[in-house]
């Protein structure tokens, strides 16, 4: 059976584009332009993002990677607005895990920023690479699937 795709538009101004279950929620491919002028594309389950997806915040700030249950959690790329970037693990919508940080000048600072992550704050400098791999594959992952 084919997904159900229609266009809606909330209450509160947010819209949705997309697949939608047989119980009347986001599910499968979709995106949604929120009133708060964020907006999502990507994968929804259950009417939550989930899977692989792209969101941009209004501040200009981005995450582009996998989602479970509305939240950043997995292998991912997050973009703050001042253009610095962390690349690797997510875990139940924190930065959790191992990952590197990438300032807009392409520096990593001094000394590096890699290793294991508990927010933003490096709890043991380490090699990351099969992290931020992962990452870049994760997002660039997320940006190919895109609804346009």
């Amino acid at each position: 059976m084919d997904p159900i795709h229609k266009r809606i538009r909330y209450s509160e101004g947010d819209v949705y584009e997309g697949q939608w279950s047989s119980e009347g929620k986001r599910e499968g491919k979709g995106k949604l332009q929120m009133a708060t002028g964020d907006h999502y594309s990507g994968e929804f389950t259950n009417g939550f993002f989930h899977g692989l997806g792209v969101l941009v915040h209004a501040d200009g700030s981005k995450y582009e990677g996998s989602f479970e249950l509305g939240r950043y959690h997995g292998y991912g790329i997050y973009t703050n607005s001042d253009k610095t970037k962390y690349e690797g693990q997510f875990l139940q919508g924190s930065v959790k895990g191992f990952g590197l940080i990438t300032f807009e000048d392409g520096s990593h600072g001094q000394p590096k920023n890699e290793g294991k992550f508990e927010g933003f704050e490096l709890v043991q400098r380490c090699l990351a690479a099969t992290a931020v791999q992962k990452a870049r594959q994760s997002a660039a992952d997320a940006r190919s699937m895109q609804m346009q």
